[in-house]
This record gives structure tokens, C-alpha cells and sequence, in this order.
């Protein structure tokens, strides 16, 4: 991978309005990603007692989060037409767009979740002795945790954090696939309804994208810093 360079921050342009822009379409991904930070932290401190009226919290933040992806879209759009923007520039719109669509993914995997915590029977569930809805509680405040780590390396051009949660190497994900891992192999092992196994499979699938997308973002400022796209690798 490249050394990453010395990427200009938006305001060190010639045309202070272009600085404007650009620091306004960083502030507009930032609001958005703080949106998706508040509904994972919503869910985390109800998952033991999920009610539909957190679900309704939930679903009403996961469209706040959609129309808020609709602004960055149109801003984006509005910048190309005006700027025609060349080099880091283009690449920090490009950034800012990409970053914007795993946010939107993030908050539809938190609100699925959500909707699959509310199922009584799935409250009760244990696995061997293990409270699945403590340990998906834990696994949520690490998912946490390691967000905002990531979105952290978008505000602040963090090349090495980044490249730690897109390695896996950082601690919160190392903990969290563990913890991941662990349940399914006990609940696997253990008697339990199928329709718990069922939703076990479907909360797990959620953190699973919701990791991945967590480390998209870390890979979108990696290619920001270094002009290297890393998705696929």
C-alpha cells in the first residue's frame, strides 16, 4: 500500500467558496454518520428491553438517516456541476459519497436488528447457560465503539486507525468477531427453538454487514490519503 500524502484539508483552496463547499459536504457526512452513532446507541441501551416504541425510535432515525443521505446526494451533484473538481478534491467527493451509502446500509442493518430483538421468545433465549441478548448487547456497544473510531479517521485524515479497522486489526473488531463466533458455536451446541436460531442467524448476519460496513468506511479514507482502492482486497 502507498505512503499516504499530504492530502490538503478543505480550506486551502484559491476560491474560498470552494472551501466552503467542501467543508460543508464533510460537515453534512459527519451529521449523518453522528445520526447512525444515536441509533446504535439507542438500541444498545434497550436491547434488553426492546418495546415498539424503540422500534418506532429506531425506524423513525433510520429515515432521518435516509433523508439525510438524499442532502449529501444533491450536494455532491451540485459540487460536480459548479467545480469540476481534479485530483484529492474529486476523491474526497467520491469519499464523502461512498461513505454516505455504508451509513444509510448501517442504519438499515441497526433498525433490522431492532425488529428482531422485539420477538419475546428471542428475550428468553439462552445458550448454555449464556444470555444471547447480553452478549448481542455487548457486541453493539463494541459495534459502537468501532464506528466511531471510523468515522474519526474521516474528520481527521487518521491514516493509521484506518488502516487498523480495515486490516481487522483493531481491538474493539478483533473482541467483536470473537464474541460473534463464540455465541454461534454455543448456540449451535446447545437444544433452543428454531425460530430462536433463526433470529440468532438473522442478528448475526446484521452485525456481520454492519462490521463490513464499518470497515468500508475505513477503506474509503484509506483510498482519500492514498489514491489506493482497497474494497476488494
Amino acid at each position: 500500500m502507498e505512503t499516504p500524502m499530504n492530502i490538503a484539508e478543505p480550506g486551502g483552496h484559491t476560491l474560498k467558496r470552494y472551501d466552503k463547499d467542501m467543508l460543508k459536504l464533510q460537515k453534512r457526512v459527519l451529521t449523518m454518520g453522528d445520526m447512525v452513532h444515536q441509533q446504535l446507541s439507542r438500541l444498545q441501551q434497550a436491547s434488553e428491553a426492546v418495546t415498539e416504541d424503540t422500534i418506532q425510535e429506531i425506524a423513525d432515525a433510520e429515515d432521518a438517516i435516509d433523508r439525510q443521505e438524499i442532502k449529501v446526494d444533491r450536494y455532491i451533484v451540485k459540487m460536480l456541476a459548479r467545480r469540476s473538481p481534479v485530483g484529492s478534491d474529486l476523491r474526497f467527493i467520491v469519499v464523502s459519497s461512498r461513505i454516505a451509502s455504508d451509513l444509510e446500509g448501517l442504519g438499515d442493518e441497526t433498525a433490522q436488528m431492532a425488529k428482531t430483538l422485539l420477538d419475546e421468545n428471542w428475550r428468553l433465549f439462552d445458550c448454555e447457560n449464556i444470555s444471547a441478548l447480553g452478549e448481542v448487547a455487548g457486541m453493539l456497544m463494541l459495534l459502537a465503539e468501532l464506528f466511531d473510531q471510523a468515522m474519526k479517521t474521516f474528520e481527521d485524515y487518521d491514516y493509521k486507525t484506518a488502516k487498523e479497522i480495515a486490516d481487522g486489526s483493531a481491538s474493539a473488531e478483533g473482541e467483536l468477531e470473537i464474541r460473534m463466533n463464540h455465541l454461534v458455536e454455543r448456540c449451535r451446541a446447545s437444544k433452543g427453538d428454531v425460530s430462536n436460531a433463526v433470529s440468532l442467524a438473522l442478528i448475526m448476519r446484521s452485525m456481520q454487514r454492519g462490521l463490513r460496513q464499518v470497515q468500508n468506511i475505513s477503506k474509503h479514507v484509506i483510498y482519500l490519503l492514498t489514491a489506493t482502492d482497497i474494497r476488494h482486497q
